[in-house]
């Protein structure tokens, strides 16, 4: 998904089912995201991503993004 937020774009849920990886779909459907993003006059894109998904991290890097800051998210069980 991609859309505008304020000034700028997110782009939100990449991913493509495990039979389909490493066949470039990934890629292209960022690339395809970011022109969207770009023909509606947006300068910056986000998103999010877990720092222990190193194929995310490699995949996202590879089309321009870099880490801007890390987020730290605190869960419990509650049973």
């Amino acid at each position: 998904m991609a859309w505008q937020e304020e000034d700028y774009g997110v782009i939100e849920d990449v991913f493509v089912r495990e039979p389909w990886r490493k066949r470039g779909i990934a890629k292209y459907l960022l690339t395809q995201a970011l022109k969207y993003l770009k023909s509606h006059q947006l300068e910056k894109a986000t998103l999010m991503v877990l720092t222990t998904n190193k194929s995310a991290l490699t995949l996202y890097e590879s089309v321009g993004f870099y880490t801007d800051k890390e987020e730290i998210r605190y869960f419990t069980k509650l049973n």
